[in-house]
């Protein structure tokens, strides 16, 4: 009798299936759209400490190779992967997938273009690797598996993240079923990262260690390492052991709508969870003036609740995870660009003293989409503003001329033929040329003058 598939061996069958390299105009579409805001959120935060940081200790490896870093300069394609991946982070400006609570393009892109600018694999397949690996993170992710792991504590991109990096890396290097499986197994051997690192340097360096973990394990697999086979689903495995729970069935559903149409992006530079009330605050202050208020409640779904409930942000990194941070901006009319998290705006008196009177309160009945403020004035009266869908949620989504906007308010520090340049080799990436068209825009962003901070 033949032995039961695993997991792992389940999604290379599915990644090696000669189907997944005709990819769907829809779909291609929905990956260049997440090109174009991973180029801009990680070009934007260059400028960053821990990126500064990240920059600096990579350049002390000397490794060598021909991948290209955000930062600057060349570098073995684990090492440019550590630091795109973790700069595509850095602002927490880049794109989610609701339902798998995954940040899915800041590992994956960092990946797929470390390796495929090395290697100088054909675009095309690299547009195709992304969808796919996309896939597959949000497939492992599904039916509440990373709402679990994020409510228990695990940060879902590192673990949904590395293996959907894997998988597109494996498909964009064509190899075969097994080692497809043993690159999947190596890389979510090493997967996880923990929710206890919101608000600091370590929540970006996930992401960064996602998209070098599934380099090293799929490029070890290439090479012949083995993983163990059913590392996903055994006692012992990574997900009946970060959810502790023994009897989880895995069956993700692979086939069907690409997860990429279901992706969100951000218009605001914070945790995604803030962005409804975010809305509803921003909505709020065309009525209401800040020196009319008195108590404020916000009701959201107990996840928001739990993840970003700092009342008292004392850093750019907490108050991204502050909903009572964000909606004392949203009320004073700030739109949440990266300025709005910065020290000097963290010090003003007039946003502490509204942020303090915010209280925060789970309810199930709200979407991790939706909120409800609700707004004491000092006469008495109350203000209340509904938000069914935050803008660049799936309800609301924000299309390509509304990604390019926010790419140029990123990207304003750059020469204007340059931002252009990377706008339209995104636009037209899969193209034959697009990948070298890309390589060269981003050699010249690294080499031009830049300031600290993105204007708001």
């Amino acid at each position: 009798m033949a032995a039961a598939a695993t997991v792992a061996s389940q999604l290379a069958g599915w990644l090696v299936d000669p189907r997944r390299q005709m990819l769907a105009e829809e779909a291609a579409a929905a990956a260049r759209c997440c090109l174009l805001d991973w180029l801009g959120v990680s070009l934007a935060a260059v400028v960053e400490p821990e990126a500064r940081i990240l920059a600096r200790v990579a350049a002390g490896w000397r490794s060598g190779g021909d991948a290209r870093l955000l930062s600057g300069g060349l570098a073995a394609p684990a090492v440019a992967a550590l630091v795109n991946g973790g700069l595509s982070h850095a602002l927490d400006f880049d794109d989610t997938h609701i339902p798998s609570v995954m940040h899915g393009s800041g590992p994956l892109w960092a990946a797929l273009l470390a390796v495929g600018g090395a290697r100088r694999l054909p675009p095309q397949r690299l547009l195709a690797a992304f969808a796919a690996g996309f896939q597959v993170g949000a497939a492992l992710g599904g039916e509440g598996v990373g709402v679990r792991l994020t409510s228990q504590g695990w940060h879902a991109t590192p673990v949904l993240g590395r293996i959907g990096a894997a998988a597109a890396l494996a498909h964009a290097l064509e190899l075969d079923a097994v080692r497809t499986a043993h690159a999947l197994a190596l890389a979510a051997t090493g997967a996880g990262g923990l929710n206890a690192s919101f608000g600091s340097m370590a929540k970006p360096l996930h992401a960064g260690q996602a998209a070098m973990g599934a380099v090293i394990a799929t490029e070890l697999a290439e090479a012949g390492y083995e993983g163990a086979a059913a590392v996903f689903e055994a006692p012992g495995g990574l997900f009946p052991t970060l959810l502790q729970d023994a009897g989880l069935a895995l069956a993700p559903a692979l086939d069907g709508r690409s997860a990429l149409l279901d992706n969100s992006f951000k218009p605001y530079a914070a945790c995604q969870l803030t962005h409804a009330a975010l809305d509803a605050a921003r909505a709020a202050a065309i009525a209401v003036a800040p020196a009319q208020m008195g108590a404020l409640r916000v009701f959201v779904h107990p996840l928001a609740a739990r993840v970003a409930a700092r009342q008292a942000p004392a850093t750019a990194t907490e108050a991204r995870f502050s909903l009572a941070w964000c909606i004392a901006l949203g009320l004073h009319g700030h739109a949440a660009t990266p300025q709005d998290f910065a020290p000097a705006r963290l010090a003003e008196p007039a946003l502490q003293a509204l942020a303090a009177k915010v209280q925060v309160v789970a309810d199930e009945g709200e979407a991790r989409t939706s909120a409800r403020l609700e707004i004491e004035l000092n006469d008495g009266r109350l203000h209340l503003e509904r938000v069914e869908h935050a803008f660049g949620s799936p309800g609301r989504p924000m299309d390509w001329p509304a990604l390019e906007q926010k790419f140029r308010t990123l990207t304003a520090h750059l020469p204007a033929e340059v931002a252009g340049e990377l706008l339209a080799a995104a636009g037209g990436f899969g193209a034959p040329d697009s990948l070298r068209r890309l390589d060269a825009a981003l050699a010249q962003a690294a080499a031009a003058p830049r300031s600290a901070g993105v204007p708001a």
